[in-house]
């Protein structure tokens, strides 16, 4: 029987190879690349049934990638895997026609069931996001999700120990690290949210996490 070929796009190193390694044994992984541009070249070049795709990417993220191989008319299902399970952003995966979006929080399982069955015009999400998804905070503006979904692991963990109170010294104290390095992510998450206080960095981090 002929395997599906499969791509992965996922920065996280550790995460990648474990999903690789389970993925290998019911799909032909022909490609695993840390930024949306591998991929996107990739897939380009070569014939690609499935992509399993990261939205937070050091280059492109994921949301840029799903456009990207639209605007090519590239045919691929798409399978978004994702540590954000807000409701807004599922919604819009759904209307760029992704065919799967599933929460990182989702068994190995529950993964191969969804890659297998991903089909033309068909909208899935794993168990983990059809109760939150019901239950989820109001949709807050499509903008804050795009600033979002550009933050990088480290980012997103700072953001909500800022969040409670926290002063850079006790940050760095916690994480084992200096206060210039906190310092400079706090800098370049200013930047990437085009927020200049702590009190507007709280307000997002209520409104989307």
């Amino acid at each position: 029987m002929i395997q599906e070929k499969i791509v992965i796009c996922e920065d996280h190193p550790i995460y990648s190879k474990g999903i690789e390694d389970y993925l290998q044994n019911y799909f032909e992984v022909v490609g695993n690349f840390k930024t949306g541009t591998e991929a996107v070249h990739f897939i380009e070049r070569n014939k690609v049934d499935l992509l399993l795709l990261d939205l937070n990417l050091p280059d492109l993220n994921g949301i840029e990638v799903i456009e990207l191989l639209h605007a090519k008319e590239i045919a691929i299902k798409i399978v978004v895997i994702s540590m954000y399970n807000d409701k807004m952003l599922i919604e819009k995966c759904k209307k760029l026609q992704v065919h799967a979006y599933c929460s990182k929080h989702v068994t190995n399982t529950e993964l191969l069931d969804i890659l297998k069955n991903t089909e033309d015009g068909v909208f899935l999400v794993d168990s983990t996001l059809k109760g939150k998804m019901a239950a989820s905070k109001p949709p807050v503006s499509s903008e804050n999700f795009e600033s979002k979904i550009r933050l990088t692991v480290r980012e997103a963990e700072l953001v909500a120990l800022f969040s409670k109170g926290l002063t850079n010294k006790d940050i760095a104290s916690q994480l084992c690290v200096s206060i210039f390095t906190i310092d400079t992510h706090k800098k370049n998450i200013y930047k990437k949210l085009n927020i200049k206080s702590v009190v507007e960095l709280v307000n997002f981090y209520h409104e989307n996490f």
